[in-house]
């Protein structure tokens, strides 16, 4: 068995501790980072796209937290690829992708999105026929906000590419004017892109 696919199985099973729920998600970060020969093993994971989402997700935030430079040896596309994949997989907590527009959050994992910026557009954009309704916020408050928005997987790539493009974005509490907004966006993006 390859390293990769060892430690792709011991992130999955959560043997370096809790994933995706702030604190402690900070304190396996540090956990995963540390366990000598793992830094190789992240970056093999990145590539490997046989392997599990939520460990590829887990690789890709351990990097960009400790050795922001992978970057240059692995496509940012691909990056933004595997974290569109885990948002419309539902692989982590909806917390963790933010509240968008109740509080302007877009969220520890959604603003890699922003980070990524143009590399990230593809991806987001394959999102935006997901209509999937994003109901696993947790918490008191934040489940009742995210739950109540009624948020779909598109929303949030709508959400996230209207930041990038810095092209406002209207929130509507009905589908069909939230996918009149997501028209006018993808329209300005064509310009954008020359499409």
């Amino acid at each position: 068995m390859t390293a990769s696919r060892l430690l792709a199985q011991k992130l999955v099973a959560g043997d370096y501790g809790l994933a995706f729920y702030w604190p402690q998600h900070d304190q396996t970060i540090a956990r995963i980072w540390s366990d000598p020969g793992n830094p190789a093993a992240l970056e093999a994971l990145i590539d490997d796209g046989g392997e599990p989402i939520r460990a590829r997700l887990l690789a890709a935030e351990v990097l960009l937290r400790n050795d922001f430079s992978f970057l240059d040896r692995h496509p940012a596309e691909e990056v933004a690829r595997i974290y569109a994949a885990a948002l419309a997989g539902h692989h982590t907590n909806a917390n963790a992708w933010g509240l968008l527009w109740i509080n302007d959050s877009v969220g520890p994992l959604g603003g890699t999105f922003d980070l990524l910026e143009r590399d990230a557009v593809p991806a987001l954009r394959d999102l935006l026929a997901d209509a999937t309704i994003v109901s696993w916020y947790e918490g008191s408050e934040e489940a009742t906000l995210g739950n109540r928005a009624r948020y779909r997987v598109k929303d949030f790539a709508a959400y996230y590419l209207a930041r990038i493009a810095r092209h406002p974005i209207a929130f509507h509490d009905d589908f069909a004017g939230r996918d009149a907004e997501i028209a006018k966006l993808v329209a300005v993006l064509d310009v954008a892109h020359g499409k």
